[in-house]
């Protein structure tokens, strides 16, 4: 690989380089985080390698690649040390996509990219399945120069409530469109933050599956008014009952959305019921509410909504709907589009 390396660096004109599941290391590294010729490249993609924190650092120091505008790093074990260099980097003023998911990461390291001021066009940033505590996620949140991020993904990290308040509590990514924080030990204290949240007009998809949200959080999700484009809410594997799930069903704002994820939660009869006397979301095209404690009186209510005219995929299953619940999601003649009915498990 030194020798293929050596080889491109007498490309000077170069503008993407691609080495994803190459076999690179940190001695690699040497020459690419080295190479001072590359002043138009714009896309670097070293994901999948077994970079570590040496590697990283000497991509970090690079001070020539002032017109990069995406850097992946997804898939190594890169650590603090890699993360820190990373994020002190002041050259790379261009940059829009920074991917650092899958790899070793903890609060060191998301406490200095959250600390950069110079990738002032940032609009992508992942910082999945990494070893992020509420520090490190405070220190992200506590950014105030990414005014065009449009999408974070912490998702499988451990943030918990302190760092989903720090994410919901920022002021200054107005602009954001997709937030991904599934898996994340996140409670009601840190949904209500993103729930309260003012600034987010232009959110699309929020995904706080596998956390320990209950109705309270719940509630301030469903209370928002202000994502009239979203599109996608997952809110699965919680432990959200009857009155988190009346609240998301009596929203009026998401006229967008297109796809509920409540499964594995709480949620009852009446529950259900707001769900399905819901007629605000007529773009409505996946509802999932499987493993809940969903009645024939909810499930009746489900199939008696008349708007749903776009629904494709409806998931009832581990529930006790019975046969007079199942009758009424089967006579419903306003889903002619739909293409999967689960009401069991098989």
């Amino acid at each position: 690989m030194f020798k293929y390396l050596a080889f491109l660096r007498e490309f000077d004109r170069v503008e993407k380089v691609v080495l994803t599941k190459c076999n690179l290391e940190d001695a690699d590294c040497s020459l690419i985080g080295r190479n001072f010729a590359w002043n138009n490249l714009k896309t670097l993609k070293l994901s999948h390698n077994i970079i570590g924190d040496a590697g990283a650092e000497l991509i970090g120091r690079n001070t020539s690649w002032s017109n990069l505008e995406e850097l992946w790093l997804c898939g190594n074990l890169i650590g603090d040390r890699g993360a820190v260099a990373v994020g002190k980097n002041t050259s790379w003023k261009n940059l829009k996509k920074l991917g650092l998911g899958e790899n070793q990461i903890g609060d060191e390291g998301a406490e200095a990219i959250g600390r950069n001021t110079t990738w002032i066009n940032l609009e992508e940033l992942g910082l999945y399945k990494n070893r992020i505590e509420n520090r490190g996620a405070k220190g992200i949140g506590s950014n105030s120069t990414w005014k065009n991020l449009k999408q974070l993904e912490l998702y499988q990290n451990m943030i918990g409530d302190e760092g989903a308040e720090a994410i919901g509590c920022n002021d200054t990514w107005i602009n954001l469109e997709d937030l991904y924080l599934s898996s994340n030990q996140i409670g009601d204290r840190g949904a209500i933050a993103i729930g309260k949240n003012s600034y987010r007009k232009s959110l699309k998809k929020l995904s706080l599956h596998t956390n320990e949200i209950d109705d309270d959080g719940a509630e301030a999700i469903g209370h928002n008014s202000l994502w009239v484009d979203l599109e996608e809410l997952a809110l699965s594997t919680n432990q959200i009952g009857d009155r988190g799930a009346m609240a998301l069903g009596k929203n009026t704002s998401w006229k967008n959305l297109k796809k509920l994820s409540l499964h594995t939660n709480e949620i009852g009869d009446e529950g259900a019921e707001a769900i399905g006397h819901n007629v605000t979301w007529v773009n409505l095209e996946k509802l999932q509410l499987s493993s809940n404690q969903i009645g024939a009186k909810g499930a009746i209510a489900i199939g008696s909504n008349p708007t749903w005219e776009n629904l494709k995929e409806l998931s009832l299953f581990t529930n006790e709907i019975g046969d007079e619940g199942a009758t009424a999601i089967g006579s419903n003649s306003k889903w002619v589009l739909l293409e999967k009915l689960q009401l069991s498990s098989n």
